[in-house]
């Protein structure tokens, strides 16, 4: 016997499922019974819980909204979640969690057995987030009514603020983590590719360098978990990376490579411990130099060159003896370059729930890539980054042909609210009749050989 998701309805999206539970709230001294309205993601596991308002248009008030990648539950209002989920009424968050997630799980599972294309990526995604890693591997059937422990296996949720910043008061708002397509059909339910961009708050790598310097999206040593809204659009003409390296031209002419080898030498006596042998290295590089200035054949050009260095003229030694010393000039590597990308889209909606999408995926973008400040303004935190996506449509998993993204800062977001030439909306509805976007986006760590896995199934960065 499955799961029973009976209650449990689909919405717009068919992807989100909608479910109620009746919980009580503590108003001052006295217990009540309120209605609380889940909204999950049988696709990526996240849910959000809303106090049912009574009202036709929207939801509620938001009382958490929870992130199965990093198992973090980010509070809304603060004091109906305090209301309804801490002190007596502490079960009930456990309750509404586990009941949640069970579900989530079941609709994941009924969608494989229906064979809904994207599905089975998605269920094995789902069941290898932090939060449903336990019950992906050892969910036993259970009735999803019943109030027992919390059967997570692992620790509780973290508590998260809305604000960005954990420190200091912001005035940024937190967003939302809405998935925002053009068209507004599901690009995954028809199969279609697509490029998928998602908002992460930015956090500082810190001081540790090397194998211990947190990156990435994934992974035990992750660096970015808290996500916010996810745009999916469809794929573009002129896509395209460019991977670079610099070199740069170096020399070290024979003076410099005695004075080196001299130098290099006494370091490694001295780390030793050796004085008399450091010592020893400089005058070995000393004599190295004096055996050059008494070669016959060298002598006049390290006479000449020496006094060019005495007076600052690397002229001279030209000007004496018509030669120059010899550079041993070399193309060196100098260190890695970092990769941009850039992205144009035309964006015509066709009714105003399109219009809305666009409207807010245009808002998103520019929240999300703009720096936040402190109540007192006197800090700037960094704007939050994003993990650009290319997704192959037919089993909505990563494109193997194409190539993947490191965590990208968006540099410019430009909207053109008249590409066609002209002032037009549509009839009852102050929509632009099209939207030209223009993205640039640029990452902010560089590549490196060892990050190309033995995995030949797929193009790498």
């Amino acid at each position: 016997m499955s799961q029973d998701t009976t209650g449990w309805t689909v919405q717009d999206d068919p992807n989100e499922y909608k479910g109620d539970f009746n919980i009580k709230k503590l108003v001052g001294t006295v217990q009540t019974n309120v209605n609380a309205i889940v909204i999950t993601n049988k696709a990526n596991g996240t849910h959000t819980v809303y106090e049912d308002n009574g009202l036709l248009e929207g939801f509620g008030t938001e009382l958490y909204n929870y992130n199965p990648d990093g198992n973090q539950v980010s509070i809304g209002s603060k004091d109906d979640f305090d209301a309804a989920f801490t002190g007596i009424n502490e079960n009930q968050f456990d309750t509404v969690l586990k009941n949640t997630k069970l579900a989530t799980l079941a609709l994941a599972k009924n969608a494989v057995a229906t064979n809904d294309p994207q599905s089975r990526a998605n269920l094995t995604r789902l069941v290898n987030t932090t939060g449903f890693r336990s019950l992906g591997k050892n969910a036993q059937e259970t009735n999803p009514n019943e109030i027992n422990a919390d059967i997570q296996g692992g620790p509780r949720p973290s508590n998260t603020s809305r604000s960005p910043n954990d420190a200091v008061i912001s005035f940024a708002t937190g967003g939302s983590r809405d998935i925002l397509r053009y068209p507004r059909q599901s690009l995954e339910a028809y199969g279609y590719d697509y490029i998928q961009i998602t908002a992460f708050d930015y956090e500082p790598s810190g001081l540790e360098t090397g194998k211990s310097l947190r990156q990435g999206f994934k992974g035990s040593n992750r660096r970015f978990s808290r996500n916010y809204e996810t745009i999916q659009l469809p794929m573009q003409t002129g896509l395209a990376e460019s991977t670079a390296v610099s070199w740069g031209g170096n020399e070290m002419n024979a003076v410099q490579a005695a004075g080196a080898r001299a130098a290099m030498g006494a370091i490694d006596k001295g780390g030793e411990g050796d004085l008399k042998g450091a010592m020893q290295s400089l005058v070995d590089g000393v004599g190295d130099l004096a055996t050059l200035a008494k070669d016959d054949r060298t002598k006049e050009q390290i006479k000449a060159y020496f006094a060019g260095q005495a007076v600052g003229n690397a002229g001279v030694g030209t000007r004496a003896t018509g030669q120059v010393i010899n550079p041993n000039l070399e193309l060196l590597f100098s260190g890695p370059n970092l990769r941009s990308f850039s992205f144009n889209f035309t964006l015509t909606p066709r009714d105003p729930q399109e219009a809305e999408v666009v409207r807010k995926m245009v808002r998103a973008m520019k929240r999300n890539m703009t720096p936040q400040r402190s109540s007192e303004a006197l800090f700037l935190k960094s704007p939050r980054v994003f993990q650009l996506e290319y997704i192959y449509g037919e089993g909505n998993t990563p494109h193997p042909f194409m190539n993947k993204f490191k965590p990208c800062a968006c540099t410019s977001f430009n909207v053109n609210y008249t590409p066609d030439g002209s002032y037009m909306t549509y009839r009852g509805q102050p929509s632009m009749t099209s939207y030209q976007i223009a993205m640039t986006f640029g990452e902010i760590e560089p590549i490196y050989s060892d990050e190309y896995e033995d995995n030949e199934n797929n193009m790498g960065f």
